[in-house]
């Protein structure tokens, strides 16, 4: 992998990382705006629906912010690339879809049978 390849990436995956924070930002401020209207009886069904959806979001922007974190990490360490299972290198193509991946495509394949 070249530095142009890892420069990329790495931008990359600073864009997702605050595209999370943005998205996590916008959903507060209308989460705020929902809970400053009074609530009729139908409504308060949708607000629990969305109160779940908000709960779950949270939780895998967490996991997905973790991630991107850990890339970057392992950039500055030039680790980034190197599956955590086999220790082979991931291949670009595989990084370009999912910069964050901390696996190889036969390892996460293995990872997703063993669930």
């Amino acid at each position: 992998m070249t530095e142009l390849d890892l420069q990329r990436l790495k931008e990359k995956l600073l864009r997702q990382r605050q595209e999370i924070f943005t998205n996590q930002r916008d959903l507060e401020a209308e989460w705020q705006v929902l809970g400053e209207h009074d609530i009729e009886t139908e409504e308060e069904a949708q607000k629990a629906d969305l109160t779940s959806t908000f709960d779950q979001l949270d939780g895998r922007e967490k996991g997905e912010i973790e991630d991107i974190d850990l890339a970057l990490t392992k950039m500055e360490s030039a680790s980034y690339g190197i599956c955590e299972k086999c220790h082979k290198p991931i291949s670009l193509q595989r990084l370009e879809v999912l910069p964050a991946t901390r696996f190889c495509k036969r390892c996460a394949g293995k990872q997703k049978e063993i669930r």
